[in-house]
């Protein structure tokens, strides 16, 4: 199976889950489990989100209770922690230590045991399989569609983006800095990282972080290479150097 094929065969797995009766569930979950194990760039993904994760902690910092006492899961910020969230339920379910009914009835109040599961796919199963689409490149058959149908308005968006370039890098210089300030922390609290190349990494990420400030584009680039091949090697930071490739070609495929 090619890997689009792979993707595609992801997708269509949490497609089949959001489209069950809740009774019929617990099949479909081992059915994208499967679809995830069969694929080696998921499989690596979510393996690198797992590296140090506490499924039963994380899981207490995501649950809020409202007025009434009803409990729900609020996502992460971060995708690789959605990622890492979400399979890691998903694997409970499979496994039988975690009652699948049982789960939805608690964090996703709603008139009906069926609404509930609704509630869940959508909160649940629609970030986890978008985000590790994201990951990946690949277009879920509702974002092609989606595109297919706003053809119009993306162009003209990215017209808008040509006029108004100022504000489209104000946008990117802000995402940058949160995303630089995240590599940032990670790296500092990385016991693995020896102390000369943590050095090298903290003045890199300073002169970027001040390359920001100063809107330079031509010295924010050449950093951007220099951090670039230091994080590689770096597994703790994996994602968030996903994420800053990410956002970085989203805007020059946007505004060229």
């Amino acid at each position: 199976m090619e890997l689009n094929e792979q993707y595609q065969a992801f997708c269509n797995a949490c497609d089949d889950l959001r489209a069950s009766k809740i009774i019929l569930a617990d099949a479909k979950v081992s059915k994208i489990l499967r679809s995830v194990v069969s694929c080696p760039s998921l499989v690596e993904i979510i393996g690198d989100a797992l590296v140090g994760y506490n499924y039963a902690n994380e899981l207490g910092k995501c649950v809020t209770t409202d007025l009434e006492g009803n409990k729900h899961i609020n996502l992460p910020p971060e995708p690789y922690r959605v990622i890492a969230l979400v399979f890691s339920i998903l694997t409970e379910f499979d496994t039988r230590r975690l009652d699948l009914q049982e789960f939805v009835e608690q964090y996703f109040h709603a008139d009906g045991i069926q609404e509930s599961f609704e509630r869940f796919c959508e909160e649940l199963i629609v970030p986890f399989r978008d985000f590790l689409c994201d990951w990946v490149g690949y277009k879920t058959g509702k974002k092609e569609e989606e595109s297919m149908n706003s053809n119009e308005e993306v162009m003209d968006m990215r017209e808008e983006n040509t006029e108004e370039t100022g504000d489209t890098a104000e946008a990117l210089f802000a995402d940058l800095k949160i995303i630089l300030n995240q590599i940032k922390e990670t790296v500092n609290l990385d016991t693995k990282i020896k102390p000369d190349r943590l050095d090298d990494l903290n003045i890199t990420l300073d002169a970027l972080l001040e390359s920001l400030e100063l809107k330079n584009f031509k010295i924010l680039n050449a950093l951007l290479i220099s951090l670039n091949n230091m994080l590689t090697p770096i597994k703790s930071v994996r994602f968030y150097n996903m994420e800053l490739q990410n956002r970085l070609a989203k805007f020059y495929d946007s505004y060229l």
